[in-house]
């Protein structure tokens, strides 16, 4: 299986894997990127996994056991941070692809990290995310459910919004009016028939 090294929103190489009995073997070739340390993750889902560091030619061999990836591996990623509790991540959230993230599972669920170009393709979760400066960068948090769903959106009166039909609030309406064609004119003829 052979994919594409991501930095960011940028292809700097090509990470090939094999699988050997109970491990993942990585080869990856990597532009090389002169004196900045550049570390190579891997993942799929809502999982994250360090490879290393590549050497000056951009060359990296690593073994990795398969149950720290049970699904398979879906992105690689380049990133320069110092290997820590954040984790570089790509993927899709809300249906929006994403192509640079952080993650940091906690208890309760897993936080996320957006640069604000990644931030703006959720405009509807806007008010849930918090601004914050990590990794030297300025970034919007998000907290998500342990399953990496964002969590339910309160109304103004504290309900929960139904995700299938937000506008669904049948209640608090007043009944439709007739629609244009089905109501009787003065004297009792029909108006705006198109027969007319």
């Amino acid at each position: 299986m052979e994919l594409t090294v991501f930095e960011g929103d940028k292809q700097v190489g090509t990470l090939r894997m094999e699988q050997d009995g109970l491990y993942y073997e990585f080869t990856c070739d990597l532009v090389p990127a002169g004196e900045r340390i550049r570390r190579v993750f891997v993942g799929k889902a809502w999982r994250s996994e360090y490879l290393g560091i590549p050497d000056t030619a951009g060359k990296l061999r690593a073994r990795l056991p398969k149950k720290r990836l049970p699904d398979g591996v879906a992105f690689a990623v380049a990133a320069n941070i110092p290997r820590g509790a954040w984790l570089p991540w790509r993927g899709e959230l809300d249906g929006v692809p994403i192509a640079e993230a952080y993650i940091q599972p906690t208890d309760d669920g897993i936080e996320l990290l957006l640069p604000p170009q990644e931030a703006v393709k959720l405009p509807a979760w806007a008010e849930y995310m918090q601004p914050e400066t990590a990794l030297g960068k300025d970034l919007m948090r998000l907290s998500l459910l342990p399953d990496g769903t964002l969590p339910e959106r309160k109304t103004d009166r504290g309900e929960e919004t139904d995700e299938e039909n937000p506008c669904d609030d049948t209640g608090d309406r007043e009944p439709a009016g007739d629609a244009a064609g089905d109501s009787l004119g003065d004297e009792g003829r029909q108006a705006d028939r198109a027969d007319l």
